[in-house]
């Protein structure tokens, strides 16, 4: 699913129309239509009394329509602030259209403070997403009162006021879901609106998008993976799928090596071997007795170099520590210029060494959380700023970089991103992220590409989180039980 950036937006909607043969007004019309039949499905129980708040434009005009809809079977109720901004053409076409059963309020207080505290659904139909600045005067004052109100608040297309780069003292409406066109805003995927953005769902209203220059934004779901399977042949044996090396482990650490190797034999990978230190070696062979354990020279902490050339993958870093000796071993693996996965203590290596940068072979997969994304790069900003930072590193590098987080981004070298919808908060544990090192790990040992690898594997990941906490519910589930659901989120993905 391809993602609109808010410039974007305005230029759809004119492509849709000429393509269509349609007018904006029409256009408006299926998006009103669109959400009407979604708030129906969603909240069927809150639709007694009905408040939207339209704003003088499109958003507004959207707001308008969608009163019309439902005013057959809920008491409705518009409310038109009053101000000196003009209304679009297609606003005053969808005020002209509305029935006399809709009550129509325009900037009246007392009636408008006595219709919110009785409403049992308020709608946001204020402004879109081509609001490029805080609300300032009457608009923040409302917004405050829409907020303030104890009932299911809902947004159309964007909470009005939310923008990327918000100031501390700015207002926006404070949504508990928001039925947005064609596919999620940026803004909607990071940790600060999350305030804002309590949950939302996409509406299809078959909009002709701009054409691509390549270096897109979209978000990923099933549909969009199911492309890369590999179904098994009949006839293939362990060596069809790979020999990978995984490095991983210290004194102390030894849990993340076997949570990543369970994984990424889960992932599918024919042959697996775990260069451990010493220490780890009974552990790896007794968890996971389908892998090969070599064993370092060094008791505690991962020092020898060992030799690639038998292996087509290799992933480094889960609880590896940051020995100058290991750090040695990470500077030599660089520099046989054979493409990785590197995550945790790799990462904590490459920010004290940033001269390693450079050794990075081009398509490995790095797997950051924020803050180590922070130490590789040097970034510091804001949550949608990071975003941009983060394609920006993928790209000047040649690696691809996987930004985890509530939905984690997969940057590519040329430019391109996905945002990935699958996953929950359960999985906010330690460990998790070395499963996914695993994951991926053994997905490139399969022959799928580091793009397919980056992106199936963070979906494979989250769908196996959301498999685990439907199970065990989110406060119990431990990353052990990401690894018992990958088979389910592999049967998921293949089946549906």
């Amino acid at each position: 699913m391809r993602i609109l950036l808010p410039e974007e937006v305005a230029l759809a909607d004119r492509l849709t129309c000429e393509g269509q043969g349609i007018s904006s007004a029409e256009l408006m019309e299926r998006a009103a239509s669109a959400l009407s039949e979604a708030i129906r499905r969603r909240f069927p129980h809150a639709l007694n009394r009905v408040l939207i708040v339209c704003g003088p434009g499109n958003n507004g005009g959207d707001g308008l329509a969608l009163a019309r809809l439902l005013c057959d079977d809920s008491e409705v109720m518009v409310f038109i602030p009053s101000s000196e901004q003009k209304q679009s053409p297609d606003h005053r076409v969808m005020l002209d259209r509305l029935p006399e059963k809709v009550r129509r309020l325009e900037g009246n207080d007392i009636e408008f403070n006595n219709f919110l505290s009785s409403t049992d659904i308020l709608v946001d139909a204020l402004f879109g997403a081509g609001l490029n600045r805080p609300l300032e005067g009457i608009w923040a004052e409302i917004v405050r009162r829409m907020n303030a109100v104890d009932c299911l608040k809902v947004a159309v297309d964007i909470p009005s006021g939310l923008l990327p780069e918000m100031p501390d003292d700015a207002v926006a409406f404070q949504s508990d879901h928001v039925f947005t066109f064609h596919s999620p805003k940026p803004v909607f995927l990071i940790p600060s609106s999350e305030t804002y953005v309590k949950d939302f769902s996409v509406l299809d209203i078959k909009l002709l998008l701009p054409p691509a220059t390549g270096k897109e934004l979209y978000f990923q779901e099933a549909e969009d993976l199911r492309k890369f399977l590999k179904p098994r042949a009949r006839f293939s044996h362990k060596g069809t799928f790979g020999h990978a090396l995984l490095l991983a482990g210290s004194e102390g650490k030894m849990g993340a090596a076997m949570l990543a190797t369970k994984a990424l034999l889960r992932s599918g990978a024919g042959l697996l071997t775990v260069q451990v230190p010493s220490c780890g070696r009974d552990l790896i062979q007794l968890y996971a007795p389908s892998a090969m354990v070599m064993p370092d020279v060094s008791e505690k902490h991962l020092s020898t170099v060992p030799d690639t050339a038998p292996f087509s993958t290799i992933g480094i870093g889960p609880g590896i520590g940051r020995n100058p000796e290991t750090q040695e071993l990470l500077r030599a693996l660089l520099q046989q210029k054979k493409p990785m996965v590197l995550d945790a203590d790799a990462l904590n290596i490459l920010a004290e060494n940033p001269d390693m940068l450079n050794l990075l072979p081009e398509n490995s997969i790095l797997t950051p959380h924020p803050k180590e994304f922070s130490r590789i790069s040097g970034f510091q900003g804001t949550d949608y700023a990071r975003l941009q930072a983060a394609r920006d590193f993928a790209s000047k590098w040649k690696v691809y970089l996987v930004l985890k987080g509530a939905y984690t981004l997969i940057c590519s070298p040329d430019g391109s991103a996905w945002f990935n919808s699958t996953g929950n908060p359960g999985m906010a544990k330690g460990g998790s992220g070395d499963v996914l090192t695993g994951i991926i790990t053994g997905l490139l040992a399969q022959s799928y590409s580091p793009e397919e690898a980056a992106r199936l594997g963070v979906y494979l990941h989250g769908l196996a989180g959301d498999k685990a906490a439907a199970r065990l519910g989110m406060q119990a589930m431990l990353p052990d039980d990401l690894i018992d659901s990958i088979s389910e989120a592999w049967q998921a993905l293949f089946n549906q």
